[in-house]
């Protein structure tokens, strides 16, 4: 059975995806970007273009798992402007796979940081 327990980082991927997308496309993803042993007891995070879903890889000693996860209403916060694979924490992950905002987007930060009076 799946546990995050066990994982070593959380890694989400900025650019949006095809969801249609399968485990070997994800796959191919995920070994250009990182090596075999940062892949192991990671989890790596794909939205979808429309933002309502997400897609959760996952590869433990034993083999490989391929998450989906759903919003009934609304969209997935999900942040823009992030290099491929900015790490976050269990607690972001929750609060991502609930519909939260977890990380403000770069662009956000940009205009917050011209805020003049």
């Amino acid at each position: 059975m799946i546990s995050f327990k066990e994982s070593k980082n959380i890694y989400l991927y900025s650019e949006n995806i095809d969801m249609r997308m399968g485990m070997n496309k994800i796959q191919i993803i995920v070994g250009s970007n990182f090596s075999k042993m940062e892949i192991r007891h990671s989890v790596f995070i794909f939205c979808s273009n429309n933002g309502k879903t997400i897609k959760m890889y996952y590869e433990d000693d034993y083999g490989s798992w391929l998450l989906q996860n759903r919003l009934f209403e609304g969209k997935f916060k999900w942040p823009k402007g992030l290099e491929i694979g900015t790490k976050i924490t269990k607690e972001q992950l929750n609060g991502l796979c609930k519909g939260l905002e977890v990380i403000e987007s770069k662009r956000n930060k940009e205009i917050q940081e011209y805020d003049y009076y």
